[in-house]
């Protein structure tokens, strides 16, 4: 049995709570509900911003999203988390991706708690870590171009399948797997405050299999535990009973 590394202690209500176990285990994370969802660039409304390209179940499965103030003017302005959340994903995809992050949301719609991912795509640079809690509004890098790849753009997608990732075959190409952004952003603007903490496994993807990218995700996080097959079963159950409704 490996020894129990302990950096730190719970961190509850609100801030990530992250736990490293063995190669085959979840890593799981606590979150506040959000309590509405913003657009990414010009927030909260996009001022300044339009949709270059929009989305399309069978083909482009997010927004591209510009400035309008001419082509390439967007390049390096502020990306920003949609809603209160926890990054799961943040690092660079190379190829067609370049810098991406994706952030985990949980919200509350007729009275049922759901959760979505919202992916941020081609940054020039990323401001958040793998396993870190985000506020709506929160800056979380900057638009890029795919290392060059495309012209400036933020391409921005909202999953409803939690499988997804950067990976576009891990689930069908239909509604039950994505939102279309702008109208799911539009049809939630403001959500009934909770102070609700519910709990979500962050490495539930399909990572890509090309070379140079890391086979499972990595926590950047300075919460971390290293728990044995019992110790995670045990705190993965105390933190599922760990919700409660002020």
């Amino acid at each position: 049995m490996r020894p129990m590394l302990f950096l730190t202690g719970f961190v509850l209500l609100g801030v990530a709570q992250t736990l490293l176990a063995e190669e085959n285990s979840s890593i799981v994370a606590s979150l506040r509900l959000a309590d509405g969802f913003d657009f990414p660039l010009g927030p909260p409304d996009a001022t300044g911003y339009y949709k270059s390209r929009g989305f399309n179940v069978h083909g482009h499965l997010g927004e591209d999203w510009v400035s309008e103030n001419g082509p390439g003017t967007v390049f390096r302005d502020q990306v920003h988390s949609i809603g209160q959340g926890v990054v799961t994903l943040a690092r660079d995809f190379l190829r067609a991706w370049g810098n991406v992050v994706v952030i985990r949301h949980a919200y509350l719609e007729d009275g049922q708690v759901k959760f979505i991912d919202s992916l941020y795509g081609h940054l020039d640079k990323i401001f958040v870590a793998e396993g870190q809690t985000v506020s709506r509004g929160q800056v979380i890098g900057l638009v890029g171009n795919a290392h060059g790849i495309y012209a400036p753009h933020l391409h921005f997608e909202i999953h409803k399948n939690l499988a997804i990732g950067v990976v576009h075959t891990a689930a069908n190409r239909d509604m039950a797997s994505y939102q279309e952004p702008t109208t799911f952003l539009n049809g939630h603007r403001s959500m009934r405050v909770s102070r609700e903490v519910v709990t979500t496994v962050l490495n539930s993807y399909t990572m890509p299999s090309f070379a140079g990218i890391p086979a499972r995700p990595r926590i950047i996080n300075g919460s971390v535990q290293r728990l044995t097959t019992s110790e995670e079963e045990r705190r993965r159950s105390m933190l599922s009973a760990f919700r409660h409704d002020e």
